[in-house]
Formats: C-alpha cells, sequence, structure tokens
C-alpha cells in the first residue's frame, strides 16, 4: 500500500478506476485486536456492509476517530467486544483501483439503543495513536535524557508500547503491544520529509528531556512537537512492513521535519466553485504576541523562585494605530524544570499563536477529493466571493472529514487556516497540570 493520502507513484488520473459496481466508495471491516504484528487478513472477523453514519475525522497533529452506527440484530454485530476488536474503514481509490486503509483503531465506546422495533450499535474507535493517552512513564526517579528529538519519540513510544512496565519492574507484555512503528532512527525509519517521503537523517535538533513518573505519553510526544524547531506527526494505517517479514505491517507513526505539508499551487479552493458550504470563525482567544510558559522549580514554599520561559512579538510593544495591542497567554509545562526547554516551548507556541487567523471549515463539492489531491498540512489557494467576504490567500489543511452516505459517495468536509481549540484539549491540558502538580 501506499503513503496515506499522499499521490502514489504510479497512479492514473481521477476517475480512472470507478467504484465497483454492487458496492460504495467506502467499506468498513471488523477485526480482532491481536497482540503480535498481524496482516489485516488473517484477523478480519467481518464487513460492515449495512454500517449507517458513519464518519472519520483527521485532524493535524492529533489521534484519528471513527463512528458508525450498525443494525445490533445484525450477525456481524455478535462479534463486536469493546476494546477487543477494532475498526477498519477503507476507502476505494479511482486513481489506482484499489482499496486504501484511511483509518485502523480499536473500539473504545459503544451504545446500544434497543426498543420494540429495532437495535441501533453506535460504535466509536480512536486510531492506536490515541491510546498513547493511556499510557505514561512509570520510572519512579527519572533521569535527563539528550537525543536528536527523533530519538526522544521513540523512548516516548518505547515506554508506550514495548517498554510497559510497572514501577516495580513487571513487565505488561503483550497486553502492552501497540502496533505502531516509531519514527525512532535506531528502531527503524519512519521519519519523513514535509512531502511524505522518506528522510534518510535525524532532524538534526538535540533535545534534553526529563520525564517523570505519571507522565502520559501522548502528552509528551504533543509538548516535544510544539517546541521551536519541532516536528508534526500521523499515523499512516498498514504503512510500515518489517523487513523479513511476510504481509506484517504496523502502522507508521510518522514524523514530519520540520512540518508536515507541502505548499501547492493547485486544487485552488473556491467559493462558489468546488466549495459548496463554508464557514468563517475569528476569535481573540486565537491570538498572543506574549506567551510565558512556567516550569517546576522542584520546590515548594511560599517564596520559591519560579522557572519560566518566555517569548513576545514587536506587536507586544507597539501602540501605532489598527496595531492589535498586547495580548498574553499564561501556560504551564509542569515536567520541565529547563529554561531553555521552557523558552523553547513559549517560542513554538508563539510561532503559531502570533498571526490573528480565520479558521475555515468548507465542504467541498462533490467528486472533488481524490486521493493526492492534497494532504495534511498542505497550503492551498483560498478564493471566496460572498458578501463581505472578498478573500483571495492561503490556507494550511489542518482537518479533514469523510461522511459516506448511504448511497455509496461522501461529504468530505476541510478544516483549513488554524486548528480549532477543542474540548478535549482543554480538558487534557487540565488534567496535564493536575498530575504534574501531584508530583511536586
Amino acid at each position: 500500500m501506499t503513503d496515506l493520502l499522499e499521490r502514489p507513484e504510479v497512479a492514473s488520473a481521477p476517475g480512472t478506476y470507478p467504484v465497483p459496481a454492487g458496492r460504495g466508495r467506502w467499506r468498513l471491516t471488523l477485526h480482532n485486536r491481536t497482540y503480535t504484528p498481524t496482516p489485516w487478513t488473517a484477523s478480519i472477523l467481518a464487513e460492515l456492509p449495512e454500517a449507517r453514519n458513519r464518519k472519520l475525522t483527521l485532524a493535524w497533529n492529533k489521534p484519528a476517530t471513527f463512528s458508525a452506527d450498525v443494525d445490533g440484530n445484525r450477525p456481524a454485530a455478535r462479534y463486536v467486544a469493546e476494546l477487543g476488536t477494532e475498526l477498519v474503514a477503507w476507502r476505494w481509490d479511482d486513481t489506482t483501483g484499489a482499496d486504501v486503509a484511511y483509518f485502523r483503531g480499536p473500539i473504545t465506546a459503544s451504545q446500544d439503543a434497543v426498543d420494540t422495533q429495532s437495535h441501533t450499535l453506535t460504535l466509536n474507535a480512536t486510531d492506536y495513536l490515541a491510546l498513547l493517552a493511556r499510557r505514561i512513564f512509570t520510572t519512579p526517579t527519572a533521569a535527563p535524557y539528550t537525543a536528536d528529538q527523533d530519538n526522544c519519540i521513540g523512548s516516548i513510544t518505547y515506554a508506550a508500547g514495548a517498554g510497559a512496565a510497572s514501577s516495580s519492574g513487571t513487565g505488561f507484555s503483550p497486553a502492552g503491544y501497540l502496533p505502531l512503528y516509531p519514527g525512532d532512527l535506531g528502531q527503524g525509519n519512519t521519519s519523513v520529509n514535509p512531502d511524505g517521503t522518506a528522510r534518510v537523517s535525524g532532524s538534526t535538533v538535540s533535545r534534553t528531556v526529563t520525564y517523570q513518573g505519571n507522565t502520559v505519553c501522548l502528552t509528551a510526544l504533543e509538548d516535544l512537537s510544539k517546541l521551536a524547531g519541532g516536528f508534526d506527526f500521523d499515523v499512516a494505517p498498514f504503512e510500515k512492513t518489517v523487513a523479513g517479514s511476510t504481509n506484517q505491517t504496523y502502522d507508521a507513526l510518522r514524523i514530519f521535519y520540520p512540518r508536515q505539508g507541502v505548499t501547492r499551487t493547485t486544487p485552488a479552493l473556491y467559493f462558489p466553485g468546488n466549495v459548496t458550504a463554508l464557514t468563517r470563525q475569528v476569535t481573540s482567544a486565537d491570538l498572543s504576541n506574549y506567551w510565558r510558559t512556567l516550569g517546576n522549580n522542584q520546590q515548594t514554599g511560599q517564596n520559591a523562585l519560579q522557572v519560566y520561559g518566555e517569548a513576545w512579538t514587536a506587536d507586544a510593544q507597539g501602540g501605532q494605530a489598527g496595531a492589535p495591542g498586547l495580548w498574553m497567554t499564561p501556560d504551564q509545562s509542569s515536567d520541565q524544570i529547563t529554561p531553555t526547554l521552557l523558552s523553547a516551548a513559549a517560542q513554538g507556541s508563539l510561532n503559531i499563536y502570533s498571526v490573528l487567523m480565520p479558521t475555515y471549515t468548507l465542504t467541498l463539492a462533490p467528486n472533488s477529493y481524490y486521493r493526492g489531491a492534497f494532504s495534511m498540512g498542505d497550503t492551498l489557494p483560498l478564493i471566496v466571493q460572498a458578501g463581505r467576504l472578498n478573500v483571495n490567500t492561503t490556507v494550511r489543511v489542518m482537518g479533514l472529514s469523510f461522511e459516506p452516505n448511504d448511497d455509496g459517495d461522501e461529504i468530505v468536509t476541510l478544516t483549513v487556516g488554524r486548528a480549532p481549540t477543542s474540548l478535549v484539549d482543554i480538558l487534557g491540558a487540565q488534567a496535564a497540570d493536575i498530575r504534574a502538580l501531584s508530583r511536586r
């Protein structure tokens, strides 16, 4: 298989291979969750052709999610076991004539709605990246670790998967197995360039990190990516085949340096045109020209000195007409004790939020999207002519969702400009701070 959302090297024009008769563009399969690298053909339990209200949501530097409703009275529904089975969502690629896996992940939540006439089973699944939110560092005494940031990522995924153990040293294998091949140059290179091609060398960015016990592995990965000179990441299902193995594929945890995505001149996004509906949102919550990140001074007491990092732009001092004024943001990285790393974290956040940028949600016209047209992180032209909006700019793809219709087609929605802050982001940050404070 080829890289997720990347144009294959050998591909025909869109529409060359129409969706085969008698099926829709999307397929959904149910699989046993296995704890060794296993080909998908060996774990499949059933197809779910009757699934309805299907939705796949992909987001920049975030786990992917999938949801669907199935008839609870169908035989295939009896195979569903929460946490013990996984869903794989396949999309027909009309440029190569093959199904491509866009999502794989365990069923993490379900709901049965039953009455005398029907039984609707709602399934929710997350990809294996999301499971890093339920894996923690358990080493009681943390030691600084210095390495290329690619290798630091390897240390995070090792702690989450193969190295998962209790604080007293009891290993959690094979239950701790995760089918993720990390972007660690020492464990098999899934590090990539912005366009998704293999990157043969490290990022050359050295980090010194310290992970205290109870540090959440996904939080550690996200925090590392947000530093100045950081990286982007995603998971591509079934994209890494281990040398010497037969179809024993992992999901590739791809590490994009210095960022994910390239600048494209086509396709341009037009409204009205290949965009049929849009929303545009601008909020002061997405602007900051002074950022201060507070760390852990490893001391207690009211008079203990704070350890922090800070960064600001010229706008934070300028007062000319039309200027935005001063917008300050406090932040915490309570696991960090190094001012240099805290300053890098502050600068990394400022690099994103120092420009007031709208968030657009765009609904694409039918058949406007094809695999390889654009990828997450790509920058595309956007032209909008609607009332007060006379927009001619470029925007970055920050989210992509697919909603297969019952008639076999799909609704494709893009989030461009700036990634919106979700409730999950807010609650995750609060939980991280509480855990860090409990360790002081």
